[in-house]
């Protein structure tokens, strides 16, 4: 498992080097504020495909993993289709829906005409981008975490990035095309990959087909809602700035986040990939005791390795959002604050996984509407008082709220400690210390 951990991690750390190596890109060619219509409409672009997802993705995970490992494939092919075609419905509708009200989202709402031009592109793009993301889950149960990582960060940076080059883009409209002909990619790979593993298996599983098919909208529905306010969390405050500040403050924001967003993005998704998984076989099959352990090894590893990359940009935030262009050094403030928050998340390991599994998605749809909620008045309040400062303050503390939170409803419910203990880690530092010496004395 450490292997595939590492593979996974692998992947995830070139996706966020691609995509770092993009956002400077845009930043340097585009500028702070053509940057910021970029990011506005990708927010909305990415916020809405979550819609269309309607929370399907850890539904498929619970329901499908048993499949995999009973062999059902014909349940398996059945569980594929219905999830891919509801989604790319809900997708096709949104999609529909936000070109109608370009005008308005674009004049009335963010004030900004010149995003009309805009937003019509990634409107198109939530077509794709749901098609390929819905494809994540799937791929993950089938033991592919690395190619499932590469669909949801790697492929559409990594074609966009040398599409953009040759381009030379001097507005957001020519970066919005680029992201939706990447999506359109993605989503062709997500298909292939997903056909060349299913194909492969017997259709001729006569056992599986007598399988009754699971609800999947039904309970997916407290998902949905969580999912939503958790991207929410993440776009309320870009909106918000886009909504009372210049282009160009969008801009250094968005940057500024999207750089605090590599603290947990190339961490938490590669794990999640493999424990989601894995929790759904072990339940009923492990002790509590050895679940707690697997989720606290993990959480604290994943605190440690945060913890220096924190450091890092604590130290250095201002210089790294030089490289962007000047315009973006102001969002040094809006950095440090959201990596804060983002360090929250690292800690938590995989909790919302363990508790998608032990069927908590209601406590996990109020907790995030909770720190959505959050989120939305501390924004009112701040942003009028320090500006964007006050939008990274707002999402932090409803970042670290949520987390807190979710780990006090694990205690209480399934009897499992997320948050390592002090002696957890005082164990652990006793046992590799007297390692290392038993290493020493034997050379």
């Amino acid at each position: 498992m450490l292997r595939r951990i590492a593979s996974s991690l692998l992947s995830r750390v070139l996706g966020a080097v691609v995509n770092f190596t993009l956002v400077i890109y845009l930043g340097r060619y585009l500028g702070a504020a053509q940057t910021g219509l970029y990011m506005i409409g990708f927010g909305a672009a990415t916020l809405l495909s979550t819609l269309a997802r309607l929370g399907l993705e850890q539904i498929v995970i619970r329901e499908g993993a048993p499949l995999i490992r009973d062999a059902h494939w014909h349940a398996l092919r059945r569980l594929y289709r219905r999830a891919l075609l509801t989604s790319l419905c809900a997708g096709i509708a949104i999609a529909v829906v936000m070109l109608a009200l370009n005008g308005l989202i674009a004049v009335h709402i963010f004030h900004k005409a010149e995003l009309g031009d805009v937003m019509p592109w990634f409107g198109i793009s939530i077509v794709p981008l749901t098609f390929a993301l819905i494809h994540v889950p799937f791929l993950q149960i089938a033991d592919r975490p690395e190619s499932s990582i590469a669909i949801l960060s790697l492929w559409i940076p990594l074609f966009s990035l040398p599409a953009l080059l040759l381009v030379r883009p001097h507005t957001g409209v020519a970066g919005a095309q680029v992201f939706l002909a990447a999506c359109v990619v993605n989503a062709l790979i997500a298909f292939v990959q997903w056909r060349r593993f299913i194909a492969r298996k017997d259709a001729r599983n006569a056992h599986g087909s007598t399988l009754p098919d699971p609800a999947l909208l039904t309970p997916a529905m407290p998902l949905l809602v969580g999912n939503i306010c958790q991207m929410a969390l993440l776009w309320i405050a870009v909106f918000a700035v886009g909504m009372t500040a210049s282009p160009s403050a969008v801009g250094a924001y968005s940057v500024a986040q999207r750089v605090a967003l590599t603290l947990s993005g190339f961490l938490v998704p590669p794990i999640d990939a493999l424990v989601g998984p894995r929790l759904a076989t072990m339940r009923g099959d492990k002790t509590r005791e050895e679940i707690q352990y697997l989720i606290q090894s993990i959480s604290s590893v994943l605190f440690l390795s945060a913890t220096g990359v924190f450091i890092v940009i604590l130290l250095y935030g201002s210089e790294i959002l030089k490289l962007f262009g000047g315009d973006f050094r102001e969002g040094y403030g809006a950095l440090a604050c959201l990596s804060f928050g983002q360090l929250a998340i690292v800690a938590s390991g995989s909790i919302r996984p363990l508790l998608i599994v032990y069927a908590h998605e209601k406590m996990i749809r109020n907790t995030m509407m909770g720190a959505a909620l959050l989120c939305v008045i501390s924004c009112a309040v701040l942003i009028p008082l320090i500006g964007p400062l006050g939008a990274a303050i707002a999402t932090s503390l409803a970042l670290a709220g949520e987390k807190v939170i979710e780990g006090i409803i694990a205690r209480r419910k399934l009897g499992i400690s997320v948050f390592p203990s002090a002696s957890f880690y005082a164990q652990h530092l006793k046992v590799w210390l007297n390692h290392n010496a038993g290493q020493r004395r034997g050379g």
